[in-house]
């Protein structure tokens, strides 16, 4: 059973990585070529995967964790300065999105029932597309990208009310009070789940931190993901609400930098299910039957849910672009709307035509929202409005950055401070982290191999990298990991041994700083010095000793203090 399973899963990564590798040369986003993979490989292409519902399961614990990053990108700060936008702007585009969607519907000649079903569909957006393009590009944290991700928010919540009223508009007597009930206590139970889960998740990674053990530290981080998306799940609400809220809660603590750095690689894996999954419900031959009826469900969809969106934005007075910006990227619709048809199957609130009909424009919607972010971003770069991005957000900029807070660490720290010269600086000792962070200075905790946790530092900006750690195997992994952020960037690596400094060359480090030949200096200088060698001679001396070391001529003893490669 396993190996049919396992070979799924290879030709759907496969293809993946063929069908991304052609729309990155055609400078296409990646969305674009899951969804196509999806496409080829799902049941109305080649019918390559026989196994689909292991994909969309696969395909949901995707969201989840894409959801659970958004989350800690935001943190409460963030959440705190959105509530306006969930409130009004999600309110807004919601209430309205089901009322026009329901007045249109019942003018098409669609029941009462499944009119307003419609316009349950119709409300909703793609949170999973919506938030990865954002984290691709850096851009949740910009107003657009906040605004945008409120709104999601408030689909999310409005999610639970539409499931509970679903056997109300198949005409089930005695739904009503049932749903009302329902969302009354969904939202008890997940308002006592946030506040337990606050006091909760903090102590427990503080625990976890200060073992300095990465294995549990990501496995605490994939157990509370997935914990809070459980708990939310059997209150009625998504997976994907309870770890966003989880999310939230450990980007405001010291750890989320680490946290985000961790799930990266399982949130970009995860997510290409996601989008194949939606690739595997379309089915070419209703646009071939229909293609005028689908070509004009999608021009209205998206058309009408970017200019109700545009009002909500308004509402909240978002300038005229940054609201067209955030609006575009809301103008599709979204995967809870497969989970509700989904529900629904059992009702025949839609039938059979008009639920392919809305399959194919969902997944067409979708894959337009690449092209919708980018006319977004070229009406809002045309005011010079647009947000910052990646490091430009953190407002780091011609800064220091020190990884490792030991004794050089701390003295370089201070020495800064001293010159008044920014800097930020990483270390993986929660309990330093903490003392430091006691004292105002600017320190995270972070392994800073991690090519997320050095974008948090702002190594794209910065002036100089410091890597004052005694770890050679993990000097390499930093050195070599902003290199490739920041090609420009001049870096300054400890070395303990001689041995290691023609790799940490290799590696493009700027200059190496040999513990070893230190070590060996401040002894001939202490010793000529005590004997009362006068100054130019020991001087010369050092000179000979560093010359000597930088040819190899001292054996394997004392090396070039600052070997210089540039």
């Amino acid at each position: 059973m396993l190996d049919p399973i396992l070979f799924e899963l290879s030709v759907l990564f496969g293809l993946c990585v063929a069908v991304a590798l052609v729309v990155h040369r055609l400078k296409m986003p990646p969305i674009v070529g899951f969804l196509i993979a999806g496409i080829v490989a799902g049941p109305h292409g080649t019918g390559l995967i026989k196994h689909q519902e292991l994909v969309e399961h696969l395909a949901e614990v995707g969201v989840v964790v894409l959801l659970f990053t958004v989350g800690m990108e935001l943190a409460v700060g963030h959440v705190g300065r959105m509530r306006r936008a969930i409130v009004v702007g999600g309110g807004f585009q919601v209430g309205i999105t089901v009322a026009i969607g329901t007045i249109v519907s019942l003018v098409a000649g669609v029941p009462f029932g499944a009119a307003a079903f419609l316009g349950f569909l119709l409300a909703l957006s793609s949170t999973a597309a919506i938030t990865k393009l954002l984290s691709d590009r850096g851009e949740i944290g910009t107003p657009a990208g906040r605004h945008a991700v409120g709104v999601c928010v408030a689909q999310d919540l409005a999610v639970v009310p539409m499931i509970l009223l679903i056997p109300v508009l198949a005409g089930e007597s005695g739904e009503v009070w049932n749903a009302i009930v329902g969302v009354g206590v969904a939202s008890g139970w997940l308002a006592l789940t946030a506040v337990v889960a606050w006091f909760v998740i903090p102590k427990l990674f503080d625990v976890v931190a200060r073992t300095r053990s990465r294995e549990l530290f990501v496995l605490s981080v994939i157990t509370v993901c997935l914990a809070l998306s459980v708990i939310t799940a059997e209150l009625g609400l998504s997976l994907a609400l309870g770890a966003f809220l989880a999310g939230v809660i450990l980007g405001s603590s010291d750890f989320h930098h680490q946290a985000v750095s961790e799930v990266e690689p399982f949130r970009d894996t995860l997510a290409s299910l996601f989008f194949l999954s939606i690739g595997m419900m379309f089915d070419g031959s209703t646009v071939v039957e229909q293609p005028l009826l689908v070509g004009v469900c999608l021009a209205v969809v998206v058309g009408g849910k970017a200019g109700i969106a545009y009002l909500a934005m308004r509402a909240m007075k978002l300038p005229t672009r940054t609201g067209w910006r955030a609006a575009l990227s809301l103008a599709q619709l979204g995967e809870f709307g497969f989970v509700l048809v989904q529900l629904a199957d059992g009702t025949q609130l839609l039938g059979p035509e008009l639920e392919r009909v809305f399959l194919v424009v969902a997944v067409l919607s979708i894959a337009l929202t690449p092209l919708l972010f980018a006319v977004g971003a070229a009406i809002q770069r045309r005011d010079g409005t647009e947000g910052k991005r990646g490091e430009d957000r953190h407002g780091f900029k011609d800064h220091v950055i020190v990884i490792g807070f030991g004794p050089v660490g701390k003295a370089l720290a201070d020495t800064l401070e001293a010159a008044e010269i920014p800097y930020q600086a990483s270390e993986l000792n929660a309990v330093t982290v903490k003392t430091e962070r006691e004292k105002g200075r600017p320190i995270i905790l972070g392994d800073a191999s991690r090519a997320g946790v050095l974008r948090a530092l702002g190594v794209a900006r910065a002036r100089l990298l410091v890597v004052a750690i005694n770890d050679p195997s993990a000097t390499r992994r930093v050195v070599s990991t902003a290199r490739r952020l920041s090609p420009h960037i001049h870096i300054i690596a400890r070395a303990n041994y001689l041995g290691e400094v023609p790799g940490l060359e290799a590696l493009e480090v700027n200059e190496v700083v040999p513990q070893e030949l230190e070590t060996s200096v401040e002894i001939v200088v202490r010793s000529l010095r005590h004997l009362l060698v006068a100054d130019d001679d020991v001087d010369r001396w050092v000179g000979e000793i560093r010359s000597k070391a930088r040819s190899g001529g001292v054996g394997k003893a004392p090396e070039a203090a600052v070997t210089e490669t540039h």
